[in-house]
C-alpha cells in the first residue's frame, strides 16, 4: 500500500520528466525558459524515489529513475555547450521585446505605426516585419551601442560601392549588403568567439570551399574584395537550394542541415512559421537583418552622424596583383599614405603582398590607380597591367599631383531612386547621402548634387607626398595617420603648386592641396626600427621594407631574426 501511495504521488513529476526527456529527443536542446522548471522537476523526483528506496524493495524501479535522470543532466549539459558554437551577431545582445514607443537617441519618439510605415517604404528581399526582437536591435543601435552604428555607417562608404558592384555581378539583390552589417559590423578584422573572420564571418572550412586562403602571410576571409565574392557565391548557392531568401539568410547563419531540419519539423517553408524551431541566434538573424536595413536609412531620424572615413578610403578600386610588393612600395610609388593602404588591405599579414601564381586583390584610391599600374609595370617583366575602369580619356598635365579631389555638381531630370541615381554616375546610393546630407532615398527633379571626383595621379615623384589639408606634412618613406576632408584651407609649402586649369562650368574649381618635396642633405643616410614579430622571418621582414635578406644581415651583425629582436634597416 505505502508503495501504491508513492507511485501516485510521483505521477505528475514523472509526466513533466518524459515530456522533457521527448523534447530533448527532439530537438537536441530544452527551451531556456523552460529550463528551471524541467530542472526542479528533476530534484523532486531524486527526493520522491530517495523516499520510495526507504519504503520498498523496488531497487530495480529506482535504478531506472537514477539513470534516466544523469541522462537527462549530460544531454542539458551538452547542449549547453552546443549552443556556445553559434556565431555571433555582430556582438550585439539578444534584444527583448521593446515597448510601443522607442525613444530615439537626440530626437522625437516614434510608434509602432510610424516604425511599420518606414519599413515598408523600403524595398528588400526579405518581408521587413516589424517585431518586438526588430524593435529591439533598432534600440540597440540608435541608444546603446551609438559609438559602434557612427562606426559602421561610416565604414559604409567604403565597402558598400564594392558589396553593390560584385552582388550586381552574381545577379543577386543589392540590400544583401546589409547581411554584412549583421556579421560584423562592416570590420574586416571582426573575429567571432568560434573563429569566423572578416566583413562576412566566414569559417576556416567554409572559406576554403569557396578559395579563400589563409596562412601566415594572407588571410582571405578578411581581404575585402575576394570574401566578398566568395560571400556573393554562397548566397546563390543557398537561395538555389531553398528558394527563398529569409531561409538563405537562416541557412548563412545556422547551416543548411539545421534549417532544413526546422523545415520539416514545422511543416513550412516560411521563415517565420519555422522560427521557434531554429537555433536560438538563428531566430534572431533575420530580424536583425531587418533592423540594420532600417538603420542604414533611416538613421538621420536618430540624430546619428557616421564617423566618415578620408576620401581616399570612399572611392577607391583594385588590381589583381602577381608580384611580390611592400604597403611600403605602394605608398612610396603612390603617394598614399602608409596608413591608408593598410587600412584598405586588411587581408595581408605582413604589411606586404606576397608573390602568387593566381594573384591577390590589392585595394588603392582610385585617384592613384594610374601611377599604380604605372609602378607594377616597372616591376612585372612578364605581365603588362592595365586598369579596365580607365575611360581612357587623356590626364591633363595640371592633374599629375596637384590635388587629390575636387567638388563637382550634377543636376537631377526626373525623380528616381538615389542608388539608381548613384548607378549612373558610377557611384553608391550612400555616398550621395552623406556628401549631400540627404534624408530621403529619392531624388527630385532640378534638384542639384554635389560629387567628389578624383584629381588622377599618373606619376608619383619621389620623395612627394600629397597629404589631407591641415595635415602635417611628412616624408613619403615614413609612414603616419593622416586624417582631413577635402575641401579645406591647403596647408601652406615652398614649393606652391600651379593652379589648375578650368574647368567647365557645371563643376567647381579643384580643391589643391599641398606637397613639399624630401629634401636631405647629401650624403646623410637615415635608419628606421622594427621589431620582430612572432612567426616573422627575415625573408618577411625584407619584403615588408623592399630591401634584402643579406643587407639585413650585414647591418645588424646577425644570421636569424628572433621573435622581440630590435633591428635597424637603412632608409633610402
Amino acid at each position: 500500500m505505502v508503495l501504491i501511495n508513492h507511485l501516485q504521488r510521483i505521477k505528475q513529476p514523472r509526466q513533466r520528466f518524459t515530456a522533457a526527456l521527448y523534447e530533448v529527443s527532439q530537438t537536441g536542446s530544452l527551451n531556456t525558459s523552460c529550463a528551471e522548471r524541467h530542472i526542479r522537476t528533476c530534484f523532486e523526483l531524486i527526493l520522491l524515489v530517495y523516499c520510495l528506496k526507504k519504503k520498498s524493495n523496488s531497487s530495480m524501479q529506482c535504478k531506472t529513475f537514477v539513470i534516466s535522470l544523469v541522462s537527462l543532466f549530460s544531454v542539458l549539459f551538452s547542449a549547453n555547450v552546443s549552443a556556445q558554437s553559434e556565431i555571433q551577431i555582430a556582438d550585439l545582445e539578444d534584444p527583448i521585446d521593446t515597448t510601443d514607443m522607442l525613444v530615439a537617441k537626440g530626437s522625437s519618439t516614434f510608434t509602432d505605426a510610424q516604425l511599420k510605415e518606414r519599413l515598408s517604404q523600403l524595398s528588400s528581399c526579405v518581408d521587413l516585419r516589424s517585431t518586438g526582437v526588430v524593435k529591439g536591435y533598432i534600440k540597440t543601435y540608435v541608444q546603446q551601442k551609438t559609438e559602434k552604428a557612427r562606426n559602421m555607417l561610416g565604414r559604409r562608404l567604403t565597402y558598400f560601392p564594392l558589396f553593390e558592384q560584385k552582388l550586381r555581378e552574381h545577379g543577386l539583390p543589392t540590400d544583401l549588403k546589409y547581411l554584412s552589417v549583421v556579421e560584423s559590423a562592416l570590420n574586416a578584422k571582426a573575429v567571432s568567439r568560434v573563429g569566423a573572420t572578416g566583413l562576412w564571418q566566414f569559417m576556416p572550412a567554409t572559406g576554403s570551399d569557396y578559395g579563400l586562403r589563409t596562412n601566415s602571410a594572407v588571410e582571405d576571409r578578411s581581404n575585402p574584395v575576394k570574401s566578398t565574392d566568395a560571400a556573393a557565391r554562397y548566397l546563390k548557392h543557398l537561395y538555389k537550394q531553398f528558394d527563398d531568401w529569409a531561409l538563405a539568410l537562416a541557412a548563412y547563419n545556422s547551416g543548411p542541415t539545421r534549417v532544413n531540419s526546422a523545415i520539416r519539423r514545422a511543416g513550412s517553408r516560411n521563415f517565420w512559421s519555422i522560427q521557434r524551431f531554429l537555433p536560438q541566434e538563428t531566430r534572431n538573424y533575420v530580424p536583425a537583418f531587418i533592423a540594420a536595413t532600417y538603420l542604414c536609412n533611416y538613421y538621420t531620424l536618430h540624430g546619428l552622424r557616421p564617423n566618415e572615413p578620408d576620401l581616399d578610403e570612399q572611392l577607391t578600386d583594385y588590381m589583381l596583383v602577381y608580384e611580390g610588393i611592400s604597403f611600403r612600395d605602394i605608398a612610396e610609388a603612390t603617394g598614399v599614405p602608409y596608413a591608408s593602404v593598410k587600412n584598405l588591405n586588411p587581408g595581408f599579414r605582413r604589411d606586404y603582398v606576397p608573390p602568387s601564381t593566381t594573384g591577390h586583390y590589392v585595394v588603392v584610391p582610385q585617384r592613384v590607380m594610374p601611377a599604380f599600374v604605372r609602378y607594377l609595370n616597372t616591376v612585372s617583366s612578364v605581365r603588362k597591367y592595365v586598369w579596365e575602369a580607365y575611360d581612357g580619356s587623356p590626364i591633363n598635365a595640371t592633374e599629375m599631383g596637384d590635388g587629390r579631389y575636387y567638388m563637382s555638381s550634377v543636376n537631377v531630370s526626373q525623380a528616381e531612386h538615389i542608388d539608381v541615381f548613384a548607378q549612373k554616375l558610377g557611384l553608391c546610393g550612400d555616398q550621395l547621402c552623406v556628401w549631400n546630407k540627404l534624408s530621403s532615398n529619392f531624388v527630385q527633379p532640378n534638384q542639384t548634387l554635389k560629387l567628389w571626383k578624383p584629381v588622377l595621379v599618373q606619376k608619383h615623384t619621389g620623395g612627394i607626398k600629397i597629404d589631407a589639408p591641415g595635415a602635417k606634412i611628412q616624408a613619403a618613406s615614413k609612414p603616419a595617420k593622416e586624417t582631413g576632408k577635402p575641401g579645406g584651407k591647403p596647408a601652406t609649402s615652398d614649393n606652391k603648386a600651379k593652379p589648375a586649369a578650368a574647368i567647365p562650368a557645371t563643376t567647381q574649381q579643384p580643391t589643391i592641396e599641398s606637397y613639399q618635396r624630401n629634401q636631405k642633405p647629401a650624403g646623410e643616410i637615415s635608419f628606421q626600427y622594427h621589431t620582430v614579430r612572432r612567426n616573422e622571418s627575415l625573408e618577411d621582414i625584407s619584403r615588408q621594407y623592399a630591401t634584402s635578406v643579406e643587407s639585413l644581415r650585414k647591418l645588424n651583425n646577425f644570421d636569424t631574426a628572433k621573435f622581440g629582436m630590435r633591428i635597424k634597416i637603412r632608409q633610402y
